[in-house]
C-alpha cells in the first residue's frame, strides 16, 4: 500500500508451514518444514514455480538477487506489516483487491480509488463500532 510521503507497508500474505498438535507423524512433519525452509530448497521451488522465498538468506542468492522483477518483491517485504486483527478483515481484503484493480485498469483515479475503499471500509466496520460503543457505554 502506498503511503503519503513514498512507499507505504505491504500486508503480509502467502502461506504458512505447520505441525499440527494432534498430528501423528511430528518428527517426520518437523523434517519436511525443515527440508522445505532450506535456502538451496526454496531457491529450487522459486526456479522451478516463480513462489518467492521467505527466508532472507534466500535472497541473498545471485539468481534471486539480481532479477529485477524479484528485487521490487523483496523491498516491499522488508515493509511488511500484520493484517489487522478484526474479523472483517477479509472483507476488507476482498474490497481492497476489487478498488485497486479498477485504479490499476484506469477505471478511477488514485485518489477516487481512496474514497471509495474508506467508503466501504467504513460500511463493513459501521457494525463493530457500534458494538463497541454499546460496550463503552457511549
Amino acid at each position: 500500500l502506498p503511503g503519503p510521503d513514498g512507499p507505504g507497508a505491504s500486508i503480509a500474505g502467502g502461506s504458512s508451514l505447520v505441525v499440527f498438535r494432534a498430528s501423528r507423524h511430528k518428527a517426520a512433519a518437523w523434517r519436511l518444514v525443515e527440508f522445505l525452509s532450506q535456502p538451496s530448497v526454496q531457491r529450487r521451488f522459486h526456479a522451478l514455480t516463480g513462489d518467492l522465498p521467505p527466508r532472507r538468506a534466500t535472497w541473498d542468492n545471485p539468481d534471486i538477487a539480481n532479477d529485477v522483477h524479484a528485487r521490487a518483491f523483496r523491498e516491499q517485504l522488508e515493509r511488511v506489516k500484520p493484517a489487522p486483527k478484526v474479523p472483517e478483515w477479509e472483507r476488507i481484503a476482498t474490497e481492497i483487491r476489487l478498488v485497486a484493480e479498477r485504479a490499476a485498469h484506469g477505471e478511477v483515479s488514485v485518489d477516487e480509488a481512496v474514497r471509495v475503499l474508506d467508503t466501504r471500509a467504513a460500511r463493513i466496520l459501521e457494525k463493530r463500532r457500534w458494538l463497541l460503543a454499546r460496550k463503552n457505554g457511549a
